[in-house]
């Protein structure tokens, strides 16, 4: 079962809301890291946020503490990407690397998409200079509410590694959907984000898309 899965909107706890942004704090089992779940409206049509999304070179500008992200992967037909980001910490902490895999569903019934974020700690050598990220799950589910609004959902989970202890990882950990979600609410509003993002997307069915997340939304 997806750790996605697995969040309990029961254990959680509401961090911060605002009138268009609410972000909980989740338990994960077997985990001394909480995870976040963030819901978000945007003034935006979902096409603009799927396509700030999808433009990697952007990332700096928009997803927290990031400092470098880029492609390295392009994988064939709809079986999506593989993505290289550094996070900038603080000093004495190291910079964090992460390698993962973002794979593109859409709901042909309500378009909802649904964005899947997975860990590939091996896919390329380390890099000694930064912590490698082992563990990380997370999710993007962008629902369309009418033609210049949408409904965004980020769920995440880290383990961070190394020698970051997990109450202060848990303390600064609504920051990241915080921060990203402020500039992502900023971002999609450029002129570029317009056009719709000509990305593939594998057709939803079944248990494709995890949609755990209602509990969230009505809190």
């Amino acid at each position: 079962m997806s750790l996605l899965e697995k969040i309990n909107s029961t254990t959680c706890s509401e961090r911060f809301k605002n009138d268009w942004l609410k972000i909980f704090t989740c338990p994960v089992p077997s985990s001394n890291f909480l995870s976040f779940v963030a819901v978000a409206h945007i003034d935006a049509p979902q096409h603009s946020v799927l396509s700030l999304l999808y433009d990697i070179d952007v990332a700096t500008e928009w997803v927290w503490k990031t400092c470098e992200m880029r492609v390295l992967k392009e994988i064939t037909g709809d079986d999506g990407r593989v993505v290289y980001q550094r996070v900038s910490a603080p000093w004495p902490v190291t910079d964090r690397e992460i390698v993962s895999r973002s794979t593109a569903y859409m709901d042909p019934e309500t378009s909802e998409a649904f964005i899947k974020i997975e860990c590939l700690p091996d896919f390329i050598p380390e890099n000694d200079r930064y912590v490698r990220v082992r563990q990380m799950e997370g999710a993007w589910n962008i629902l369309p509410l009418s033609e210049t609004s949408c409904r965004v959902v980020f769920r995440l989970h880290v383990e961070p590694a190394g020698e970051i202890p997990s109450w202060l990882a848990n303390l600064a950990v609504i920051d990241t959907p915080y921060h990203t979600l402020c500039n992502l609410r900023d971002m999609v509003k450029r002129e570029k984000y317009r056009t719709p993002v000509n990305a593939p997307f594998r057709s939803a069915a079944g248990g494709d898309i995890i949609k755990n997340y209602e509990d969230f939304i009505t809190r």
